[in-house]
């Protein structure tokens, strides 16, 4: 299979650039461009972390175009650039466990903007940015917290790596060294006597689940709160909170489809130990990787709304100004 290294290269450097430059449009319109979207600063401030998380994200996954593979009762993440193989393996491991950190924020940080939209619509902005800000990521950082304790036991002993190499090899078909990361079913006694079982629940099922279930909550919470009348102070803004509560509908429920796929299969891979075949080894890592690109698709469209109807809005104050004259000179010469 010569065409296996080069196709997941060639998925992850397509996938990783477009978020990439998915999200360096977002940041632009976010915080450089002078149409900004939002007069909340917590709101801009709060996305702009979105699109530098997701930037950094897809990023590395451009450079470094980790593959997926389960063979063997081992889950293993193969870096297929050559890049990875002039840097230190201890730089190697570092980037690695930042991107399983990254990673595992896809889904724990979807709760905050949901927090942030409850806590406006509750009527309590007379908090300060910290305060709001505060809140809105203490679940994300609580989780991260959980997810970070398991990330070590990806970075394997010295002779589990060997094990992981050679069976990486044999899926890939190639016979150069490649630099591996992962766990094992079958094989803890190489590996510190490590299982896959710690990092399945405590960095996946978990938060996972608490974190649809929290989201859950914050979106009935919501839309009962722009149920209510006058709850918005105008128009606009209940038409822009009714956006922004579509945005995060659409940013739950599309990463939540997106993700069953390589989420099911890892847990189902870790529980059974049954071999990855290839067609589903590719589509679980083109499906991972695709998440952050979408996330960053759904909040543009968000914001293009927001700067769309503030558009409006001016070309409507504009309009009524130039007219307001206009009829008071019409009705002198009569």
């Amino acid at each position: 299979m010569s065409w296996l290294v080069p196709f997941t290269q060639g998925l992850c450097i397509f996938e990783g650039g477009g978020g990439v430059l998915l999200n360096l449009y977002l940041f632009y319109l976010v915080v450089i461009s002078k149409r900004s979207s939002t007069s909340d600063p917590v709101y801009k401030i709060a996305i702009s972390f979105f699109s530098v998380h997701g930037f950094t994200l897809c990023a590395i996954i451009a450079v470094f175009n980790f593959g997926h593979l389960f063979r063997e009762g081992t889950f293993v993440a193969v870096a297929l650039n050559p890049l990875a193989q002039f840097l230190p393996m201890p730089l190697n491991s570092m980037i690695f466990r930042f991107l399983l950190v990254l990673l595992a924020m896809m889904w724990t940080l979807i709760p905050a903007t949901s927090t942030l939209q409850l806590i406006t619509l509750s009527h309590l902005q007379h908090w300060s940015k910290r305060q709001r800000l505060f809140v809105s990521f203490l679940f994300p950082f609580l989780c991260g917290i959980m997810t970070t304790s398991t990330v070590e036991d990806f970075i394997p002993s010295q002779a589990f790596e060997q094990t992981m190499r050679r069976i990486s090899q044999e899926f890939y078909e190639v016979n150069s060294s490649l630099i591996v990361f992962g766990g094992t079913m079958r094989y803890p006694e190489e590996n510190y006597d490590r299982t896959l079982t710690y990092f399945a629940v405590f960095y996946a099922i978990i938060p996972y689940s608490f974190t649809y279930a929290a989201l859950g909550i914050l979106i009935f919470q919501i839309q009962k709160k722009l149920r209510i009348p006058g709850i918005a102070a105008s128009e606009r803004t209940l038409k822009m909170q009714r956006a922004f509560f579509t945005m995060q509908l659409l940013q739950s429920a599309l990463p939540l489809a997106i993700l069953a796929t390589p989420f099911t299969v890892f847990v189902g891979c870790v529980f059974t130990q049954t071999d990855l075949p290839l067609p589903i080894a590719l589509c679980f890592t083109s499906f991972l990787w695709l998440c952050p690109a979408v996330q960053a698709l759904v909040q543009l469209r968000y914001i293009r709304q927001a700067i769309k109807a503030r558009s409006m809005e001016a070309t409507t104050v504009t309009v009524s100004v130039i007219r307001e004259p206009f009829s008071r000179t019409h009705s002198r010469t009569h």
